[in-house]
């Protein structure tokens, strides 16, 4: 029989995306195998402290001065001495700290091998501006945007008025979850939702409100890419796939695969793989689209850890491709400990 892998899996954060990254990281710890694996649970606290379970750090301590040095690495719970020999890290974080390169350049440093994309990719993908600079750079449509921060005067607002129309969508750059995401059509609406968005994130981007069906693709893999059925999203009870329609079941209809053409869908998958590959994301990513009505394909944002709650949608998405929530794991992990 295999030895078992020591899995850290970390969750928790200081984000305001806190309460996903919690139930993502039950999920994940009720269906990790415990038969492949011995997890060795560690929230990350709002302050910023390492908890690491003191029953699970005495195990470890007691293994390691009874066995010859190994191979494994270590990882630092951060505000104690205790150490905790791991194979793998796996994230379930999401929000700054967690999802922007932060963690990841901690783990890196300590040559600890994680799950998910590096440090570049996961910074420049929670930056929603400069990913689709690099996007459109490759000829994938993205819709125009105007980046502001809190410094807002008449002459601000006129040229979003030009250059993006009354019709928009206000966000905070670098945050997820849809978290402070607003459609506004008027000059008062706006300002409102520039205060929402402000209370977020220092970053704002504007951009104009796409009009048409909105899809989402999981992408699995480092070199060798798996791209997972298309997943289409209708918000029941609002205007927009905002936070609450994500996390409530009843409030969207989540479509997989999508009632769309072949041709639609290759495309779709293409430009997910294409994305996937451009930022360098490793592990897995969740590409977000519009179609307009006209057929025109527009890349949203990228996403580098997605959730892993019961709701979620790459679990749903790898379900349908035959892909249980567990083996979902098993590749992940295979994917972190992979030297290609």
């Amino acid at each position: 029989m295999s030895k078992k892998l020591r899995v850290a899996l970390i969750f928790g954060g200081t984000s305001q995306e806190r309460e996903i990254s919690l139930a993502s990281g039950r999920n994940v710890a009720a269906y990790l195998n415990p038969k492949k694996y011995d997890v060795i649970p560690v929230e990350i606290s709002r302050e910023g402290k390492w908890l690491v379970d003191s029953q699970t750090v005495k195990q470890i301590e007691s293994e390691s001065k009874t066995k010859q040095a190994s191979s494994s690495k270590e990882i630092v719970a951060v505000g104690k001495n205790d150490k905790a020999g791991v194979d793998v890290a796996f994230l379930a974080l999401h929000g700054p700290g967690g999802e922007d390169g932060t963690i990841q350049g901690i783990l890196q440093s300590l040559g600890v091998k994680y799950t998910g994309s590096g440090v570049l990719a996961s910074a420049l993908a929670m930056d929603k501006a400069k990913t689709k600079r690099m996007v459109a750079s490759e000829g994938i449509n993205v819709a125009p945007h105007i980046i502001v921060d809190g410094s807002m005067n008449e002459k601000k607002y006129l040229q979003i008025f030009k250059n993006i129309g009354i019709d928009c969508v206000v966000k905070p750059n670098r945050i997820g979850s849809s978290l402070g995401v607003s459609i506004v059509r008027s000059k008062k609406e706006l300002e409102k939702a520039l205060e929402n968005a402000l209370a977020h994130d220092t970053e704002v981007m504007i951009e104009p409100h796409l009009k048409g069906r909105e899809f989402t693709i999981p992408v699995l893999g480092n070199k060798k890419l798996q791209v997972l059925p298309v997943i289409e999203i209708i918000p029941k009870t609002s205007e927009f796939f905002d936070f609450e329609s994500k996390y409530d079941p009843k409030a969207t209809d989540e479509i997989v695969p999508a009632q769309i053409s072949k041709s639609l869908e290759k495309n779709l998958q293409d430009i997910a793989a294409e994305v996937h590959r451009l930022l360098g994301c490793r592990g897995v990513s969740r590409s977000d689209f519009i179609v307009t009505k006209d057929g025109k394909i527009y890349f949203l944002e990228i996403n580098t850890i997605p959730g892993m709650t019961a709701n979620s949608l790459v679990p749903k998405s790898s379900k349908v491709a035959g892909i249980s929530y567990s083996q979902l794991l098993d590749k992940l992990i295979k994917l972190a400990l992979d030297k290609e």
